[in-house]
């Protein structure tokens, strides 16, 4: 059925438009997770790995993550990283210094970018208990 045109004419044939979800929804106040407002010393991790926030450095730790199957060395750092850091990695934390706690045969600079992309990829923030 056509709708009857109105006293200032016929109405336009619809269109049909594909109109992207984000643009429907309203977007939550804008906030800065990574950076505090008063701007620290970039965390160690993100030396390692290309990005200036976590978020930013999420993509190039996924693929250093996902390679150490290949690597054995890094095979077997996954291995024990339990056993030689405990559970928690902490945002702030220093691969170099965590790599330390493994074998010296198993302390060269791919270990240290793995266990950068761990600290990207599970880190938490510390926090303070008064």
């Amino acid at each position: 059925m056509r709708r009857q045109s109105s006293q200032m004419g016929p109405s336009p044939p619809r269109t049909k438009m594909s109109v992207p979800l984000t643009a429907t929804l309203p977007r939550a106040p804008y906030h800065q997770a990574d950076e505090p407002t008063a701007r620290q010393e970039v965390a160690p991790a993100l030396r390692y790995l290309e990005g200036a926030t976590f978020d930013e450095a999420k993509f190039s730790a996924r693929a250093v993550y996902l390679a150490a199957r290949q690597c054995v060395r890094c095979r077997r750092v996954l291995a024990q990283r339990f056993d030689r850091l405990g559970s928690t990695l902490f945002r702030d934390d220093d691969p170099h210094e965590l790599a330390c706690c493994f074998d010296p045969a198993d302390g060269d600079a791919c270990t240290v970018r793995l266990l950068a992309a761990c600290i990207v990829l599970f880190g938490r923030n510390r926090e303070n208990v008064y």
